[in-house]
Parts: structure tokens; sequence; C-alpha cells
């Protein structure tokens, strides 16, 4: 829940226009198609095994955008 909240604070303070709310399913704009995963910081691309099966809680434009809000990619383990 904490998480969540500083997402949401940095989503809102940011005025970010690389970054948007998934939508409720969890699926993201189509001008935003990379998923952000708030609980484990990880950032999922179009195509990846992974991306139809995760549920987004914020959605970037750009691979840059998602690791400039501390998000890493979903194939660095």
């Amino acid at each position: 829940m904490i998480r969540m909240m500083i997402v949401i604070a940095t989503l809102t303070l940011s005025g970010c226009a690389h970054m948007r709310f998934a939508h409720n399913d969890g699926e993201c704009p189509e001008a935003f198609p990379i998923k952000g995963n708030a609980n484990s910081y990880r950032y999922h691309l179009p195509g990846s095994p992974y991306y139809h099966r995760t549920k987004a809680e914020l959605c970037f434009a750009t691979e840059d955008a998602a690791r400039k809000n501390g998000y890493f990619s979903s194939k660095a383990r």
C-alpha cells in the first residue's frame, strides 16, 4: 500500500508526460505500451514473455522513462 501511495505521489507531482496509470484491467493505453509493476519495480515490453500476464499499475512511453522512475527491465535478473 505504501509503495502504491509513493507511485501515486510521484505521478501526480512529476507531471510526467511519459507515464500514465494503467486501465482498471491492468492494460496500458496504446501510447504508453510498457507495463510497470509497482510491487517488483519491473517493467515489461510488448512481446516479452510475461507481458500479457502482467497487470500494470503504471504505463510508460519509453524504457528510458521507466528507468528514470526507478523501474528495471524484467530481463535483468
